[in-house]
Parts: C-alpha cells; sequence; structure tokens
C-alpha cells in the first residue's frame, strides 16, 4: 500500500511495510496512511461521532463492498466488510528481505469490519444470547475462511467499547489475519510451550482446572464453558472465558459448542457494566496459528481488559503491571451482581 504526501513541493510516496525488532522479537506496523488518526485530544475527550453512521441499517451504501454477513427475519444481523482503513492490506506478496540487521516485508495480511448488529444503541452485554451466538457464528466462519491463504499465520479478533480513540459508537470489531505471531501471543505459546515439554499438559486446560478447583476466581459457569478472573491479572477485573475442554482454534468450534460461550459472554459483560458502572472495554479472541502447529499445548480465550485509567509509566517502560484489585476480589464483585 503506498500513501502520498507533499513536502516542499514534492510528492512522496510511502509505502506501508512490516518491520521487526530483533531485541523485543515483535514485528510492527508502520502504517504512515493512518497519521489522520493521530488527532490530538484531551485527556477524556472524544472526538464527535462521524455522521450519517456507516454501521446502521440503511447506510450500507457506506460500507457497499460486502465479504458476508448473518442473517434474522429477512434483514442482515452481522455484516463483513473491508475495513477502510486496513492496518493490513490482502493484495500482494510478503517479499521478505533483511534491510542491515533487521528484517522486513510488505504489509499483507487482511484487516475486516464486523458490524455486530444493526442496532446503534445496543452494545454485546445488551445483545440476546442468540445474537450473541450469530456473531461468534461469523467470527469463526472468517477465522475458517482466512486460514485458506497460505500466507496468513494467525488470526485474532477485537472489539473496543467505548474507548476515547474509537470514531463511532455503534458496535463494530475486526478480525485481523497476520502474516506472522503477534507478540503477546508468542508470549503465552513461549510459556506453554515450556509448560507441555515439561509435564505434556497444557498449561492453560491445568489453568482452567486449578480455577475450577478453588472457584474463587470463577465468575459465570454454563456447561464447560467459564469465565474467570486470572490468578496473576494484569488489570483489574481482567476477565477470560474459555472452554474446559481443549480447543486450540475457534475456528473449528461447532454450533452447538458456541451456544454457552455465546450466554456466558453475554452475562459476564452485563456483570461488568453493572459493577463498573459501564465501562470502555478492550476483548480479544487469541488462538493457535492456523496451521495447528500449536494446537496440542494452546487454549483459545476470550479476554475482556476494562479501560479503568490504571495504566502506568511503570507498566510501558518495564512490562510489568500493577494491579490495584485482587482477582478473587474482583470474581467475588462480578458474582454478587443480580442480573
Amino acid at each position: 500500500m503506498r500513501s502520498t504526501r507533499r513536502s516542499s513541493g514534492c510528492t512522496v510516496h510511502v509505502v506501508s511495510e512490516l518491520r521487526r525488532d530483533p531485541i523485543l522479537r515483535r514485528w510492527v506496523i508502520i502504517a504512515p496512511e493512518r497519521t489522520g488518526d493521530l488527532a490530538p485530544r484531551r485527556a477524556g475527550s472524544r472526538a464527535p461521532e462521524p455522521r450519517p453512521c456507516p454501521f446502521c441499517a440503511g447506510n450500507e451504501h457506506l460500507n457497499p463492498v460486502e465479504i458476508a454477513r448473518a442473517e434474522h427475519g429477512g434483514t442482515w444481523q452481522v455484516r463483513v466488510t473491508p475495513d477502510k482503513h486496513p492496518l493490513l492490506r490482502i493484495e500482494g506478496d510478503l517479499a521478505p528481505r533483511a534491510v542491515g540487521m533487521f528484517d522486513r516485508m510488505n504489509a499483507i495480511g487482511a484487516h475486516e469490519l464486523v458490524t455486530d448488529t444493526p442496532d446503534h444503541a445496543a452494545t454485546w452485554a445488551d445483545f440476546s444470547t442468540a445474537h450473541m451466538h450469530r456473531l461468534l457464528r461469523v467470527f469463526r466462519d472468517r477465522i475458517a475462511d482466512l486460514r485458506r491463504d497460505p500466507r496468513f499465520r494467525y488470526v485474532v479478533v477485537l472489539k473496543n467499547r467505548g474507548a476515547v480513540w474509537s470514531r463511532y459508537q455503534h458496535a463494530h470489531s475486526h478480525v485481523v489475519a497476520m502474516p506472522f505471531a503477534p507478540k503477546r501471543i508468542e508470549e503465552e505459546l513461549t510459556g506453554a510451550r515450556e509448560w507441555y515439554r515439561r509435564t505434556e499438559r497444557c498449561a492453560f486446560c491445568d489453568q482452567l482446572t486449578d480455577t475450577l478447583r478453588t472457584r474463587d476466581r470463577v465468575v459465570v459457569q454454563q456447561g464447560d464453558v467459564v469465565s474467570f478472573t486470572p490468578y496473576a491479572s494484569a488489570h483489574p477485573y481482567e476477565t477470560w472465558i474459555s472452554r474446559t475442554s481443549h480447543g486450540s482454534d475457534f475456528g473449528y468450534e461447532s454450533d452447538d459448542a458456541l451456544e454457552p460461550v455465546a450466554e456466558v459472554l453475554v452475562e459476564t459483560l452485563a456483570r461488568l457494566r453493572q459493577t463498573l458502572n459501564d465501562p470502555a472495554y478492550s476483548i480479544a479472541l487469541h488462538g493457535g496459528a492456523l496451521a495447528g502447529d500449536d494446537a496440542a499445548m494452546f487454549h483459545w480465550h476470550w479476554e475482556i481488559v476494562p479501560h479503568l485509567g490504571q495504566e502506568l509509566g511503570m507498566e510501558w517502560a518495564t512490562g510489568t503491571f500493577s494491579n490495584p484489585v485482587a482477582p478473587e476480589e474482583g470474581a467475588r464483585a462480578l458474582r454478587a451482581v443480580v442480573i
């Protein structure tokens, strides 16, 4: 992808690309065409929401290229389109190459925008179980479809709700396929591989077994699906959702298996909303490699992190987090809510 800028009367073409930091062992997306996202805002302020809303029913012409949809009652309920300002582009070759001591390749991948509902005001906590089930099936099907592209290694589903950097209030989410292992998932994989090497067991399964044994960090359980606050939670009220039975790839889940996931996800978010007075939050689905390389040792899970203004310079500088809410206390408060 090329973006065009004018500087001192000259036209400069800047190319989006992927660059790897060999010290931190992470890939970074250099995306100069997204500089419009850097408009300064005062702390706590929100930019005015663009109108008309491109996600509302009747405005489909504002996102004209449709990748997929889920319908009910003769109308669309979930709609998938390409992101208009993608982090990664699907056209082209990776063309990996070395630049001195660094690695570089073209910014190839997929960045899809999911309109979670035609209802402008609804949030995930408002969804019926049936509608959340519909949305989860769309995520699963997108993962399965993107798996067919041999350039892609991982798919992440990401949602931000109510964050100051989000331009639109209408519920939407992102499906991003990448040709590399994201740093956050690679960190999980490193620990999971070491645990598997020593025990020949999945570390995530063992975590769930221990969580269900004590139950002091369990928030909601429906069948073999549980939401819980991790033992070493980095963030206040951080909550994970997973199946107790092993599964590394969300893209292989059956319709029946997704029903309790939908129920637990909606109830957990409703409890967070009531406990924390409708906070902003981020949700991410972490799954294993598309090729199944780590199927025995990785376990898909949803991570929910409320944005409560606790981020500190220490965390940015060292990667060491300070959490003022014990996971057990967070789970107790969420369980206590009457919904």
